[in-house]
């Protein structure tokens, strides 16, 4: 009985011991939030605390620092906190959205509406890592400065004079300032600050986001402020979710998980014949992925690409591969080039005939990881058994849909 009793103290210490550390695992991002209503000051205040828990890297790239966006919906109105760069950041910022605005109306008059806070409105905070200015893959940087001009050393016997290379500089000057005042700087400056910022956004990556209803019952707290009216909810803590990319039912679920393509498939008609003598033609317009899925692809840590074949009886009879290419939300290709073609010499050749698609992640030691696939082609069913129909059905005709990888 005491040996019993010993044992189940013990399990049951472990049990207690090893509960919080499961819970500690897979820790979620959060985000801290606070907000006041002020009915006196028709003010709506929004205080960013800090987050916690949040990825160190994406793929092969750190994160530099965080930055959170927050918007009252519906509305215009949206502030951004600055950038930390701390594993934990803490912010304490302040953001005020008024309640009270003036709507233009007709013939120079205007009209102040002040807006109610109720179920229907809600804060969106979105929080953003920004990667440092790293190449996702360490090989990218050797092959950019292998592939980058360089000075070349003067030849032995090819030097020029001290006075026609000053000369020469010179008129070259001159020949630019002139060109400057003509065309202008101003376009210079705009071109690259649109650039800068372009580049900016390409170095976010979306941790999450967290929406919180404008419910009355949510607002519980009296905080310290010069009105006795203003209620607050507190400090919340909400967790970070992914954002979903809009597409609905069950595409959406396909999408999250792989990705899409857009297809077009063609059958050419032929000379004689509408039936053989033509060509089977399948072109690749665009890809898209969701923001997660682009986020699971980096933490492949490799580089991504697009194969079609062609397959008939078993055997691959043609294929095109597109080029490498880092993970992203879309793409865009050229159908002219991005194509396969099979050929359709007499009736009844196309049965034997399927087309498949695969995308697939190649990491820097060459290893391939496949990430989805599929098969165009008469024996098989749903959307991509559909878009085979359709083409068959319709000759001359381009039948294109966006179909997901499996």
């Amino acid at each position: 009985m005491a040996l019993a009793k010993i044992r189940n103290f013990i399990d049951n210490s472990l049990k207690t011991v090893s509960t919080p550390l499961d819970r500690t695992v897979n820790l979620e991002p959060e985000i801290g939030i606070r907000i006041m209503h002020s009915p006196n000051d028709k003010t709506l205040n929004v205080t960013v605390l800090g987050a916690r828990h949040l990825p160190q890297n994406f793929g092969f790239t750190r994160v530099n620092s965080y930055v959170v966006k927050v918007k009252l919906i519906p509305g215009k109105e949206k502030f951004e906190t600055t950038s930390r760069n701390e594993s934990w950041p803490q912010w304490n910022e302040e953001f005020v959205f008024p309640l009270r605005k003036e709507i233009k109306q007709k013939f120079g008059k205007s009209k102040v509406v002040e807006e109610e806070i109720n179920g229907s409105r809600f804060i969106v905070a979105t929080l953003y890592a920004i990667l440092e200015d790293k190449p996702l893959i360490a090989t990218e940087k050797k092959e950019s400065e292998k592939t980058s001009p360089t000075k070349e050393a003067p030849k032995k016997g090819g030097k020029k004079k001290e006075g026609q290379s000053t000369s020469s500089d010179n008129q070259e000057s001159t020949k630019n300032k002139l060109l400057s005042q003509f065309f202008g700087k101003n376009s210079d400056k705009l071109a690259e600050s649109t650039a800068t910022e372009r580049r900016a956004y390409d170095k976010r990556r979306t941790v999450g986001a967290t929406t919180i209803p404008l419910d009355p019952k949510n607002f519980v707290c009296k905080p310290k402020s010069k009105h006795t009216s203003d209620v607050s909810t507190g400090d919340l803590w909400k967790p970070l979710r992914p954002i979903a990319s809009g597409i609905s039912g069950a595409e959406e679920r396909k999408e999250n998980k792989k990705g899409q393509v857009e297809l077009s498939l063609c059958l050419s008609k032929g000379e004689k014949d509408e039936d053989s003598g033509g060509q089977l033609i399948l072109s690749l317009n665009r890809l898209r992925c969701s923001l997660q899925t682009m986020h699971e692809h980096e933490g492949l840590k490799g580089q991504m690409y697009l194969k079609m074949s062609v397959v008939d009886s078993g055997r691959i009879t043609h294929f095109w591969k597109s080029d490498r290419f880092t993970p992203t939300v879309s793409m865009k290709f050229s159908p002219e080039s991005a194509r396969v073609v099979a050929d359709n010499p007499y009736k009844g050749a196309l049965n034997d005939v399927s087309f498949v698609i695969k995308f697939v992640s190649k990491n820097k030691m060459g290893k391939k990881t496949p990430v989805g696939h599929f098969v165009i082609g008469p024996d098989v069913g749903g959307a991509y058994g559909e878009q085979w129909k359709q083409a068959l059905a319709k000759p001359g005709q381009q039948i294109t849909k966006w179909q997901a990888f499996e």
